[in-house]
C-alpha cells in the first residue's frame, strides 16, 4: 500500500516537472540574472570588485551564448 502511494507521488512529479531542456536553461537564466546583479553592484559602489567586472561580462556573454544554443 505504501510503495503504491510512493510510486502515484512521483509519477506526479514527474509530469509536472519541465523538460530538461528547459529546466537546465531556466538555470542558465538564474545565473546569468545573478552575475547582472552584481555588476549592477559594482556600478553603484565604485570600487566594489572592480577587478571581477570583466570576468563576470564574458560569463554573461558566455551563458547566454550556450541559452541560445545555435
Amino acid at each position: 500500500m505504501i510503495g503504491y502511494l510512493i510510486k502515484t507521488i512521483t509519477n506526479i512529479q514527474e509530469e509536472n516537472t519541465m523538460s530538461k531542456k528547459f529546466e537546465y536553461k531556466s538555470k542558465l537564466f538564474r545565473k546569468v540574472h545573478q552575475l547582472q546583479k552584481r555588476l549592477y553592484r559594482t556600478e553603484q559602489n565604485p570600487g566594489h570588485s572592480e577587478d571581477k567586472v570583466w570576468f563576470r561580462e564574458m560569463r554573461i556573454k558566455k551563458l547566454i551564448n550556450k541559452i541560445k544554443e545555435k
